[in-house]
């Protein structure tokens, strides 16, 4: 059910809503950031949901600038027992 869900939010997931969010909340990120972040949300939520995230997430982190990455962190432990 849960994955249903994400899926459903992920499958309306624009390019737009990452640059909106990360301006809303003062995140500087590069063009290939954001293409980073989207493109890997879009394609590889399944195996997200299916391993553990903040080793998974580790492999991306010379792809952001601390701050993205720090945000990406923050928000995944504030959200990860709505998705557990």
């Amino acid at each position: 059910m849960k994955k249903d869900l994400i899926k459903n939010y992920i499958s309306k997931l624009t390019i737009e809503d990452i640059i909106n969010y990360l301006k809303k909340e003062m995140i500087p990120a590069t063009k290939e950031e954001i293409d980073t972040l989207y493109t890997t949300i879009k394609t590889k939520y399944n195996e997200i949901l299916d391993s553990d995230f903040l080793t998974y997430i580790k492999k991306y982190q010379s792809k952001f600038n601390q701050k993205l990455y720090n945000k990406i962190i923050e928000k995944y432990n504030e959200y990860k027992k709505f998705i557990e």
